[in-house]
């Protein structure tokens, strides 16, 4: 079954023949991509420009944004217990564009990206579909339901 995102090279290959390339995108990232994250990937190494880039100085909260930075600060894992007493692991990732900088967390799954070693400081990063929200550190973006969070 081919992704959503398949609509936009249907005429250049058959639904399976881009699925059989959203699979290994998945199996290269060792499962931490889900189907629509490759599929966004698959998109990109085909010339396919998968995102408008919001500038971070004009996030806004509660917006849906696709940004793309400079990574300039990971800080270490945090594991935690929630109230339901499962446990948890967030990171916070600073990334700055030419017009400012913002937090990005990354929570659980998402974490293994910077403790596997795939985002580094001075990598980009990049957010698709993610959502804005305030807190008390101000404006943060994190993927949410929908988004996908990926290094270069």
């Amino acid at each position: 079954m081919a992704s959503r995102h398949y609509r936009r090279v249907a005429d250049r290959m058959s639904g399976a023949e881009f699925d059989a390339k959203v699979k290994a995108r998945i199996e290269e990232w060792g499962g931490l991509l889900d189907t629509d994250a490759a599929g966004l990937l698959v998109l990109e190494a085909m010339g396919v420009d998968v995102a408008e880039w919001s500038p971070i100085a004009k996030l806004e909260e509660n917006a849906e944004v696709s940004i793309r930075g400079e990574v300039v600060a990971v800080t270490p894992v945090r594991e935690f217990t929630r109230q339901d007493g499962t446990k948890g692991r967030v990171v916070n990732v600073t990334v700055r564009d030419s017009t400012g900088a913002c937090r990005v967390v990354l929570w659980d799954d998402d974490v293994e990206l910077a403790a596997g070693g795939r985002l580094k400081v001075g990598g980009v990063l990049r957010c698709l579909d993610c959502f804005v929200r305030r807190t008390n550190f101000g404006l943060e973006v994190g993927r949410g339901k929908f988004g996908a969070v990926l290094p270069e």
